[in-house]
Formats: structure tokens, C-alpha cells, sequence
């Protein structure tokens, strides 16, 4: 998952909010089950090429590069019932949640057509337990109607959320050598936990692996070299080349740099007077 900092909201979102918005609540007042076909709007094309440029070509989720082309628009509250349980749990669904969100520009990501597909994020939205969920606003709508404080999600944000503060990716299989080491991620916090099963994580571990293999350890390895044979300048090069692979235009940013952390000693690091790797952001 990466960190997502949003441009100005396009002017053609806020345009669909006001025209669209009001329709939609005349509608949710009569019922929310029907509702969807009138939720459209919030896909328009500057939207998705504003999303597109702030992620850095990359889905919010997964990290890998998507295409704009295909990819849609993601809703983080979904926008036509809200799935309260987890994957393995019975269906607990809040029909009425979050409609009024649909174009509310917080609220939307580029998302890859795998993370956002029914197996995946979907409609899944737990809340942590205690937490009260929004309620459905009465009309008028008004800025107040978008505030989602108060309301504590499962999931993770990326335009909120430190990724790495809740999930780490760690070496399986590590009395093996490196380049056959198994990644896989685990949960630091209950959030992280939900996160990794909702978007099911753990699928990625063979293109993180691939990753690894192809462009960071043998990076490594050069740095390794030039270090034993006292070649400062070479070393401090190599470091610096490496360490652009943790750059938010890159891939796999956060899970590259758990790896650093398990693959570099931190001793050399130092007595080489090179700096360690930085958390992505």
C-alpha cells in the first residue's frame, strides 16, 4: 500500500457532488435499494487522471503499476452497501452506507482491477469494535454530510494511514540463501490484520519475491562487494542507486524496504558513513 497525497479536488467532481448528490438523496429517502444506478459521475475523466498522476501510476493497494485505461475508481467507503463482516464471516451488510460519499474526493482512489474486484476490497468496510457508524445524512446535504471523523474504520486509509506502521513483509525460509528467502506479510496491529485479509496480501508475495530477486538483491550484493574491498565512493554510488528504488514512482516501495531492513547489515551501513533507507511516505 502506498501513501497517497491527493492534488486539489478537480472542479468536475465537486460540479457531479452538487448536481448528483441531491438527486440521489430524493432517491435514498424512497429507498437505497435501487439506488446505484443513480451514484454515477464520480468517474469522469480528469478525476481518474488526477488520481492516476497523485498515485504515481501505481493502484492504492497493491503498489503495482495499473493501467488508466482499465482500472476504475475506488471507493474506500463503498458507495452501495457497506459488507461489515470479514471475509470468512457470515454477511453483516449496512444497505444504506455510503451512498452520499460517492463523490466526495477523499473518499476516492485508483485502485487496480484485482484489488478492487468482488475477491478483494469490494464492498468490504469493517469498523473497529465501539465504533458507531455514520448515519445517513438528512437533507439538505451540506459540508457536515462528508465529515467521517468520527467513524473508525478496520481498513486502512492510504491517504490516511502509515502503511508500514500496522504491516511489515518478512523473510520465510531464512537459513536458506537470500535469494531464495520466502516473503510474506504480517500484521503489527488488529488493523493491519484486517487489511492483509481483505486484500489478501499474501497473494503478492511471489511478484514481491520476483521483485526482490530481479532488482534489489543484487544491488545489494554490488554494495556488499564494494564495501569489503574498501571502494567508499563506489559503495556510497551503489547505495544511492538502490535507494531509489524506495522512491513513491517505484514498486513494491514499502515491502523493498522491509526487505532492506532484514537484507543490510546496519553495522555497515555505519562504518561506512552510508545513511540508512528511509520509510517510504
Amino acid at each position: 500500500m502506498i501513501k497517497v497525497n491527493r492534488s486539489a479536488e478537480p472542479t468536475e467532481l465537486a460540479g457531479a457532488r452538487a448536481r448528483r448528490g441531491p438527486i440521489a438523496q430524493l432517491h435514498a429517502l424512497v429507498s437505497s435499494t435501487h439506488i446505484g444506478e443513480y451514484l454515477t459521475g464520480y468517474d469522469v475523466s480528469p478525476v481518474k487522471i488526477t488520481l492516476f498522476a497523485d498515485q504515481r501510476k501505481k493502484c492504492a493497494y497493491c503498489e503495482r503499476r495499473s493501467d488508466l485505461s482499465s482500472s476504475p475508481v475506488e471507493h474506500f467507503r463503498p458507495k452501495n452497501g457497506a459488507w461489515r463482516n470479514l471475509p470468512d464471516e457470515p454477511r453483516r451488510a449496512s444497505r444504506a452506507h455510503y451512498w452520499w460519499l460517492t463523490w466526495t474526493w477523499e473518499n476516492l482512489f485508483f485502485a487496480c482491477p484485482r484489488c478492487n474486484d468482488q475477491g478483494h476490497k469490494a464492498n468490504y468496510f469493517p469498523l473497529e469494535p465501539g465504533s458507531v457508524e455514520l448515519s445517513e445524512p438528512a437533507p439538505p446535504l451540506s459540508p457536515s454530510s462528508f465529515d467521517t471523523a468520527n467513524e473508525r474504520p478496520l481498513l486502512l486509509d492510504p491517504a490516511v494511514d502509515d502503511f508500514l506502521d500496522h504491516v511489515r513483509w518478512v523473510p520465510g525460509n531464512t537459513h536458506l540463501a537470500r535469494k531464495l528467502w520466502t516473503w510474506s506479510p504480517t500484521h503489527l496491529t488488529d488493523r493491519g490484520r484486517v487489511t492483509i485479509k481483505i486484500l489478501k496480501l499474501e497473494e503478492l508475495a511471489d511478484d514481491f519475491t520476483s521483485h526482490l530477486v530481479d532488482h534489489v538483491l543484487p544491488r545489494i550484493e554490488e554494495v556488499e562487494q564494494h564495501i569489503k574491498g574498501r571502494r567508499t565512493q563506489q559503495a556510497a554510488r551503489c547505495w544511492a542507486k538502490l535507494l531509489e528504488l524506495l522512491g513513491p514512482d517505484k514498486d513494491f516501495t514499502a515491502a523493498t524496504w522491509c526487505a532492506l531492513t532484514h537484507l543490510v547489515e546496519m553495522t555497515w551501513l555505519a562504518e561506512s558513513k552510508l545513511p540508512k533507507p528511509s520509510r517510504p511516505r
